[in-house]
């Protein structure tokens, strides 16, 4: 089963309660996680950041003092305060530590980290023996003032080293972090697009799930207001727009059979049960479209009955409607099941003939001439017929020409033989049936 009937055996309300929840809870859920992951991420840059200082600043602070004690030949002669050498010595020595044991070492490169590590270790006796020089407050001579600063600039390069080094894995530190941020920011836009998509995938299946139905239904009521017979909706589901599709079919086919009693009714002769002067007229604009377009034959019968009126006179106007009877049967057993016969006005009948040439024609005008002639003859209360004949191409290819025609040549035999067996444009006897007649 496809998902479009699947989806059809929920009620419209189902699916529209379907399409706001695939639109919302995707939209809150992703909302929600990027809030908690951008939230995260900005935590874990900041302690980034937070770290990288208290690992440089001790370093960078150290440097500074060092360069200061240089310039100013370490300042103890001249009374002023000494920086607190001890104490920063012990917080590089901590924050060494805490970089090489703390949770945050994996994300640091261990080969500046060690590098940084051995600059400091080289310049921690010098940077000690300088702590320990200072607060010895010991007035200095020329060869401990030439060593201390000897000490002094080995100490800087030292301290110096370390903290490039430092810097450098502090910053490897934070394009990994800047990496990571970037990548899982990434992975939300991904995240983003991916429901999105399918949520409308989803929501695109709900949708023609409902609009399908519909354009089905108003592509049947279109055609039905065209008055194209036999159309119907399609009916498929358990939904409500099933049900209506049902009720809609059930209205269409009672149009249908109103409409065709109506026809029925405006095209049927009702004496006779044939089609009236207007039915068989729409039918040769029919036949002969279909002519046209096939250059098949076509040939059409004006006929009308021979001492009609004696019989109305005689036997009275029930007679003269039993006889028009009788002959609309007569003439429906002698012509095809696929010709066309109506009740042209009085006493005149037209049969139309698709697929009859003239010389067919000819020959079954002048059977079923002389099988009305023979019954008449033996009842005088039945009438027997004289037919003019007119077939297409010939003797013209509309309807109004093929009339004229066939209703000159009807009378101009009529006048020929007025007695009641009256013979066909022609006059020629049948040798046998024409075709399937």
């Amino acid at each position: 089963m496809r998902l479009d009937d699947k989806l059809r055996q929920w009620s419209v309300g189902q699916r529209i309660s379907l399409i706001v929840l695939v639109l919302f809870l995707p939209l809150a859920g992703l909302s929600l996680i990027s809030v908690l992951v951008l939230n995260q991420e900005e935590i874990a840059f900041r302690d980034t950041v937070d770290e990288s200082v208290r690992t440089l600043l001790p370093l960078s602070t150290l440097e500074h003092y060092l360069e200061r004690a240089m310039v100013i030949e370490l300042a103890s002669e001249s009374k002023q305060t000494i920086p607190g050498f001890s104490e920063l010595t012990q917080n590089i020595d901590n924050r060494f530590e805490a970089v090489e044991g703390g949770p945050g070492h994996t994300d640091l490169p261990e080969q500046e980290v060690a590098s940084a590590r051995q600059a400091w270790i080289a310049a921690r006796p010098a940077v000690q023996r300088l702590v320990e020089q200072v607060h010895s407050l010991a007035p200095p001579d020329d060869a401990t003032e030439g060593l201390a600063r000897h000490e002094l600039e080995e100490a800087i390069q030292q301290v110096s080293k370390a903290r490039r080094d430092m810097t450098t894995a502090v910053e490897a530190r934070y394009r990994a972090a800047v990496r990571e941020r970037h990548d899982q920011l990434r992975a939300l836009v991904w995240g983003w697009i991916l429901t999105l998509a399918a949520a409308g995938l989803l929501v695109t299946a709900l949708l023609q799930s409902l609009l399908r139905p519909i354009h089905g239904l108003a592509q049947a009521a279109q055609a039905l207001g065209t008055g194209t017979r036999g159309v119907r909706a399609p009916v498929d589901g358990r939904d409500e727009l099933t049900l209506l599709a049902e009720r809609f079919n059930e209205m269409a086919s009672y149009w249908e059979a109103a409409q065709g009693s109506l026809l029925t009714q405006a095209n049927a002769d009702p004496l006779t049960g044939l089609l009236n002067r207007r039915g068989i007229q729409q039918v040769l604009e029919a036949e002969l479209a279909t002519h046209r377009q096939s250059g098949e034959p076509l040939t059409v019968f004006m006929m009308d009955l021979d001492g009609f009126k004696p019989i109305n006179d005689r036997y009275g106007h029930g007679a003269g409607d039993r006889a028009l009877i009788w002959i609309a049967g007569e003439l429906q057993r002698l012509l095809r099941s696929n010709d066309q016969l109506g009740r042209y006005g009085g006493d005149e009948f037209l049969a139309i003939l698709p697929g009859i040439d003239q010389e067919q024609a000819q020959q079954i005008a002048q059977r079923i001439t002389t099988s009305l002639v023979a019954t008449s003859e033996r009842e005088p209360h039945l009438p027997s017929a004289s037919i003019g004949v007119a077939t297409a191409m010939t003797d013209g290819s509309d309807a109004h020409k093929l009339l004229e025609v066939a209703d000159s040549r009807l009378y101009a035999l009529k006048r020929k033989r007025p007695s009641k067996v009256v013979r066909p444009i022609g006059g020629q006897k049948s040798s046998g049936p024409a075709g399937n007649v």
